[in-house]
């Protein structure tokens, strides 16, 4: 299964000026479509809104 990652755009730049970042949000359905169509899926990931990036706790960023 492969999973496609979003483009970085300008608010990710800004996010980083301020040491945040966007958490990619993996499909919650993903392990039954890989049960249901096998290893040859591919998945596109969405970002963490840009307003719950920032005012996120700094003790959750990794």
């Amino acid at each position: 299964m492969t999973i496609r990652l979003p483009k970085k755009y300008l608010l990710d730049k800004i996010l980083k000026i301020f040491g945040r970042g966007r958490k990619n949000i993996i499909p919650r359905d993903a392990e039954k479509i890989y049960q249901d169509f096998g290893p040859y899926i591919q998945l596109k990931s969405k970002k963490e809104s840009f307003l719950r990036a920032i005012f996120r706790k700094k003790k959750c960023n990794d």
